[in-house]
């Protein structure tokens, strides 16, 4: 009878809510149980979405079931409020692998194993959960470590680094949650026995804004997350907007190099998905694959108006490197190319460097600024992708930087 009772006092509050409620708000869907309504967040529109499945208002959502114990009832709408509240006990969430993994509340310690990873929950202020870190993270973050603070975490995971991740050293840490990356997510979490194991990489355009929202959620960080997420869908939607309506004749060729010579991005590459909707075509755009070898002979037939090459991680640009040490890395990268120089983007001086901690974790958008700028200067003349670094810097991340992390885009 008590439910009943409580029952029959929402019964008026929501009636006229279930006409007009939408069944799904966004085309995002935050994938933690408690989003009944299945949107983008967690809000007192989800509580009223379950109380309207309950009195059969409403068709049953998977992500209704808060508790997740396979029913809809009272139990949900409280768990929803105290996930509103961050005072849950236990959080549930679908990861990017589809695994749906239970959480203990509040997460206090946890092991990144993918610096990407790690940059991400710096910048959502989670500094001080980071117990240990991959060793790519001393590697490959061009001095964020230090500016942080951060050198002396341990290393206890070598994600391709040649050595073998001490899982016993982890195990003796006993983190409250460890996040991995991959395919291999199921077999870390085999040797992690006891401790939740997430897979979230927050690593390229594709994936980052949606699973920043989810870790928000985790790391009890939703509004940092929802902050970072929308200042990068910002710039993203601007870029997008300007050049949506874009005539083909109207977009230069583009020729995108990665690290090793000879290869490039496909639209479904990492650069090349990028660089999708930045105005610009890809020449590689109906070769197979995402990231493909390609003849020399090939790429001058095809005469790219534009050229973008990789830098590897912290080796040849970043903190320490200055606009010289760039142009003599584009002269290496043009040397030894017989032919080339009759190339348009050489001709015309658009060959460009970008650094690739401006194509990985959250910066990827400061690197899609770059791209946008490089194609069309006079449409973005108005924005300054160097500027927008520090801004993410100073803003996300409370640290400054010098350095230079891509060509200097045109005037």
């Amino acid at each position: 009878m008590g439910i009943n009772r409580i029952l029959a006092g929402v019964v008026m509050t929501v009636f006229l809510l279930a006409l007009t409620l939408p069944a799904v708000a966004s085309d995002y869907t935050l994938g933690v149980f408690g989003n009944a309504n299945e949107d983008e967040t967690i809000n007192m529109q989800d509580v009223t979405y379950t109380e309207l499945i309950i009195l059969e208002y409403r068709d049953k959502t998977e992500l209704a079931d808060g508790k997740y114990d396979g029913k809809i009832n009272m139990q949900d709408v409280t768990q929803i409020e105290l996930v509103i509240l961050g005072k849950e006990k236990e959080l549930t969430v679908i990861d990017p692998a589809d695994r749906v993994v239970t959480i203990a509340m509040p997460v206090e310690t946890i092991i990144p194993m993918m610096y990407r990873t790690t940059e991400a929950m710096l910048a959502l202020g989670a500094k001080d959960m980071i117990i240990a870190v991959s060793h790519t993270f001393h590697d490959r973050l061009n001095g964020i470590d230090e500016a942080m603070g951060m050198t002396d975490l341990p290393v206890i995971c070598y994600h391709g680094g040649g050595k073998e991740t001490n899982y016993e050293y982890m195990l003796s840490l006993n983190p409250d949650l460890v996040i991995a990356e991959g395919k291999d997510v199921n077999a870390v979490a085999e040797k992690l026995p006891g401790i939740p194991v997430v897979n979230f990489r927050c690593g390229t355009r594709i994936d980052m804004t949606s699973q920043l929202r989810v870790m928000g959620f985790i790391l009890g960080k939703d509004e940092e997350a929802n902050a970072l997420a929308d200042w990068i869908e910002t710039y993203d939607g601007m870029i997008e907007e300007r050049t949506k309506d874009m005539a083909s004749e109207e977009m230069p060729t583009l020729y995108i190099e990665g690290w090793k010579r000879w290869t490039t991005d496909t639209p479904t590459g990492t650069v090349g998905y990028m660089a999708e909707g930045c105005g610009g075509r890809n020449i590689a755009a109906d070769l197979p694959g995402s990231s493909v070898a390609v003849d020399p002979e090939w790429v001058l037939e095809q005469n790219p108006k534009v050229m973008i090459t990789g830098l590897m991680h912290g080796h040849e640009s970043g903190p320490e490197k200055t606009e010289a040490d760039l142009e003599a890395k584009l002269v290496e990268v043009l040397s030894d190319r017989p032919g080339f120089e009759k190339v348009s983007a050489v001709l015309n001086d658009r060959v460009y460097l970008l650094d690739w901690d401006l194509i990985y974790g959250p910066r990827y958008v400061i690197g899609r600024c770059y791209i946008a700028k490089w194609l069309h200067p006079e449409l973005f003349g108005d924005i300054d992708p160097e500027e927008l670094h520090d801004e993410y810097l100073s803003e996300f991340l409370g640290i400054e930087l010098e350095g230079t992390w891509a060509s200097p885009p045109p005037e």
